[in-house]
C-alpha cells in the first residue's frame, strides 16, 4: 500500500489534534497582539509624555537644571529616542546649554538585563553652548521640568543608575559674551566624535571620555575619577589638534595649519580645601604657524615641549609654577610663577632661567632666526646664559622689579671666531629698508672715506646722541631694564603694542644683522645678539658703529655724510645747535627730512632741539654762554643753490 493511501485510511483528526493545531496559531497571535496593543498603549501620548517626564525629571535632578524635550518615539523594542533634548542652566548672568538632535538609548537588551543600571545613548548633532546673556524666550516644548530638592536614601543610592554612557557625533562647542578677554570672549571648537562614560559605585563615580577627530584620527583620551578629599583626572593627547580647536586658535590670533602633539595632562582638586593642581607634559612637533605678534613670517617645522606643575589655591587666591620648563628647538627655558591676588592688584613674581648653553645653538633654535650670517661663522666653544626676573603688582607698572643676569663665556679664547671681527676692516654693508634690506651694499668701516673714528666725533656730539637716545648707554650691558619696565608698563595701560626701549646697542644689532619688523622672536634675536656684542666690543666701539651706520636721510648713512648733507661741513666743525638737530633727527630720519627739502625747522621741533640743549646743559656738558649763543643762531641747511631755470619750491 502506497503511503499516500495509507494516510487516507486515517479518517478525520482527533479532538487533541484539532485544539493543538488551534494552540499552534493562537498562541504567537495572541502575543503579536498584545504586543501591538502594548505598543499602541506605549506610544500613545499620555504615556509617551509620562516617560518623557519621569526621564527629564531625574536629568534636572541630577544635572541641577530645567531639561526640554520637544518629543519621544520608541522603537520596535521600546528603546526610547528623545527629540531635541535641551538642557539649560542659569547662573547668574551666564547661561550653559546642552542640547542635541536626538538622544537614543542603544543596547536596549543590556539596559533591561541590568534593570536599567547600565545604559548606552547615542547623541545626534550635539551642541554645548556657554552664554554671557541668557536669553528669556523659550520655545513651546513637549516636556520641561525644573529640578525638585529631594534626598536620598542608600537603598536609592544602590539602586540608581551605575553606568551610563553617552555617544556622540559631530559634537560642538560654543561660547559667546563670556567676561574673558576680548579675543576670548566668543569661540567655538569641533566638531568632534567621541564617547563618555560615567560608572558609579555606591559614592564612588568616575568617568572617562574619549575624543576624536573624525578627519585626522587625533585622539585625546581621559578619565576622571572621585577620591576621597576630591577629583583625580588624567589625559592622553595624540595628534594634530588644529581641526579640533581651529576657533579657539584663531580667536587667539593664531593662524596655525598643523599642531601635532603628544603627551599627558593630569589634575586633582580638593573641593574641601578648593585648591587644585595640574601637571602638564606635552610635546609638539612639525608645527606650522603664523602669528603677527611671533613673527612676521610664517614658522614651520619646530618643535617645542612644555612640562609644568601648576599649583592654584582658590581660598588664598594663589597660583604657582615651580621649575616649569619650556624647550624650543631642543633649547631649555626654565620657568617659576607666583601669582597672589592683592587689595588692589594682584602680585607677581616671574622668573626665567636659560641655563648655560652654546650661543650658536641657541641662535639656530629660534625659529625663523634671521642671524644666519652671523651664526655660520660662529665657534661652539662660546657658552650663553642669562636669568630674567620681575616682580610686583600687575596692574600697577610703576612698582615692576626687573632683574637681568647674563653670562657669556669663551669670547677671549685664542682663535675663537665671535661673529664680530667683520667690523674692524670695511665690509658691506646693506642697509635696511622699509621692505626689508637693499639690494645694492655699501662699503663701509675704518679707513673707508665716510667713516669717522670715535676720536673724531665731538664730544658735544657724543653726548646729544646719548642723552637724546640712550641716557644709560654706559651703565647698562646692552638692555636698560627701566626703559623696558616702562614701555612694557605703557602697553600694559594702552592695550597696544610695547613700543620704545631699545638701546643703541640693540638698534646698533638690528641694523646690521636683523629687520625692522615687531614682533616677539625678532626682540629674542634682538637680546641675545646685544648681550653678545656687549661682551665682544667696547662700549667707543659700539658707538662708533652706531654713527657711522644709522640713516640719517634718504641715502644718507653715516655721521659724517649727515655733517655734509644737512650743514656741508665734517663733523668736526659743526656748532652747537646743528649737532643738537642731527641727534633729535635719528628717530624718524625720512619724515623730518622735509625740513631740509623745505628749508625750514619747524618751531615744535626746533623746541625739542633746544630742549636737548639745556639737557645738556644741566648735565654741565654744554656752557651757559655756549647755551645762549646756540639759542640766538639759526639752522641754516646746505642746500644746492637753484638756477634761474629751476623750478621753485
Amino acid at each position: 500500500m502506497s503511503r499516500a493511501a495509507s494516510l487516507l485510511s486515517r479518517g478525520p483528526p482527533t479532538r487533541e489534534a484539532r485544539v493543538a493545531r488551534t494552540l499552534l496559531w493562537l498562541i504567537p497571535t495572541t502575543f503579536v497582539v498584545l504586543f501591538l496593543g502594548l505598543r499602541l498603549v506605549v506610544t500613545s501620548s499620555f504615556v509617551s509624555r509620562e516617560i518623557a517626564t519621569r526621564v527629564a525629571a531625574e536629568l534636572a535632578n541630577r544635572t541641577r537644571s530645567s531639561v526640554q524635550v520637544s518629543g519621544l518615539e520608541l522603537g520596535w523594542d521600546f528603546a526610547p529616542c528623545f527629540r531635541d533634548l535641551e538642557i539649560r542652566r542659569d547662573q547668574g548672568g551666564s547661561r550653559l546649554l546642552v542640547a542635541t538632535e536626538e538622544a537614543c538609548v542603544e543596547r536596549w537588551a543590556s539596559a533591561l538585563g541590568s534593570g536599567f543600571h547600565a545604559v548606552q545613548v547615542r547623541l545626534s548633532g550635539p551642541t554645548i553652548s556657554l552664554s554671557g546673556a541668557p536669553s528669556g524666550e523659550k520655545e513651546e516644548a513637549f516636556v520641561e521640568v525644573q529640578p525638585q530638592t529631594r534626598t536620598s536614601s542608600r537603598a536609592q543610592v544602590r539602586s540608581a543608575l551605575r553606568e551610563i554612557q553617552l555617544v556622540f557625533d559631530d559634537l560642538r562647542f560654543h561660547w559667546d559674551g563670556m567676561p574673558l578677554p576680548e579675543q576670548f570672549a566668543a569661540g567655538d571648537f569641533g566638531p568632534i566624535d567621541g564617547n563618555v562614560t560615567v560608572q558609579i559605585r555606591g559614592r564612588q563615580t568616575a568617568a572617562s571620555i574619549s575624543i576624536r577627530e573624525p578627519k585626522t584620527g587625533s585622539t585625546i583620551q581621559g578619565r576622571v575619577t572621585s577620591l576621597k578629599e576630591g577629583w583625580d583626572l588624567s589625559a592622553g593627547v595624540e595628534g594634530d589638534l588644529v581641526p579640533i580647536f581651529s576657533g579657539l586658535l584663531a580667536s587667539a590670533g593664531l593662524d596655525i595649519r598643523r599642531l601635532p602633539t603628544r603627551g599627558q595632562v593630569g589634575a586633582t582638586y580638593a573641593p574641601g580645601k578648593k585648591q587644585a593642581t595640574i601637571e602638564v607634559d606635552l610635546e609638539q612637533y612639525d608645527v606650522d604657524l603664523a602669528s603677527d605678534v611671533v613673527s612676521r613670517q610664517r614658522l614651520v617645522g619646530f618643535a617645542a615641549r612644555e612640562k609644568a606643575r601648576i599649583e592654584v589655591d582658590l581660598l588664598a587666591r594663589t597660583l604657582k609654577i615651580e621649575e616649569g620648563l619650556l624647550e624650543l628647538n631642543g633649547v631649555p627655558l626654565m620657568l617659576g610663577l607666583d601669582l597672589a591676588a592683592g587689595d588692589s592688584s594682584p602680585t607677581f613674581a616671574v622668573r626665567l632661567d636659560l641655563r648655560t648653553t652654546p650661543l650658536l645653538r641657541i641662535l639656530r633654535s629660534i625659529p625663523g632666526s634671521t642671524g644666519a650670517s652671523l651664526a655660520k661663522d660662529l665657534s661652539p666653544e662660546i657658552q650663553f646664559a642669562v636669568s630674567f626676573s620681575m616682580s610686583g603688582q600687575l596692574r600697577d607698572p610703576t612698582t615692576w622689579q626687573p632683574r637681568l643676569d647674563h653670562g657669556v663665556q669663551g669670547t677671549r679664547k685664542e682663535g675663537t671666531v665671535t661673529g664680530f671681527e667683520f667690523v674692524r676692516a670695511p665690509f658691506e654693508y646693506y642697509p635696511l629698508t622699509p621692505e626689508g634690506r637693499a639690494t645694492r651694499p655699501i662699503t663701509v668701516g675704518p679707513g673707508t672715506p665716510s667713516w669717522t673714528p670715535y676720536r673724531r666725533v665731538p664730544y658735544l656730539l657724543r653726548r646729544a646722541v646719548i642723552v637724546s637716545e640712550d641716557s644709560s648707554f654706559y651703565l647698562h650691558q646692552g638692555l636698560d631694564l627701566e626703559e623696558m619696565r616702562s614701555a612694557l608698563g605703557k602697553a600694559v595701560e594702552t592695550g597696544e603694542k610695547a613700543r620704545g626701549g631699545s638701546t643703541l646697542s640693540q638698534q646698533l644689532v638690528k641694523n646690521l644683522f636683523l629687520t625692522r619688523e615687531r614682533s616677539a622672536l625678532r626682540k629674542v634675536q634682538e637680546a641675545i645678539l646685544t648681550l653678545h656684542l656687549e661682551s665682544v666690543l667696547s662700549k667707543e666701539e659700539i658707538f662708533e658703529l652706531y654713527v657711522n651706520l644709522i640713516e640719517w636721510g634718504p641715502d644718507v648713512y653715516g655721521l659724517k655724510s649727515a655733517a655734509q648733507h644737512y650743514f656741508g661741513r665734517d663733523p668736526e666743525r659743526l656748532g652747537p645747535l646743528e649737532m643738537a638737530y642731527l641727534a633729535t633727527i635719528i628717530p624718524g630720519p625720512i619724515l623730518f627730512h622735509t625740513h631740509y627739502e623745505e628749508g625750514l625747522v619747524p618751531s615744535k621741533h626746533l623746541g625739542k632741539v633746544i630742549n636737548l640743549l639745556e639737557r645738556l646743559n644741566r648735565l654741565e656738558q654744554l656752557k651757559d654762554q655756549e647755551l645762549a649763543a646756540a639759542k640766538e643762531s639759526k639752522l641754516r641747511f646746505a642746500r644746492p643753490k637753484r638756477g634761474r631755470g629751476d623750478p621753485q619750491n
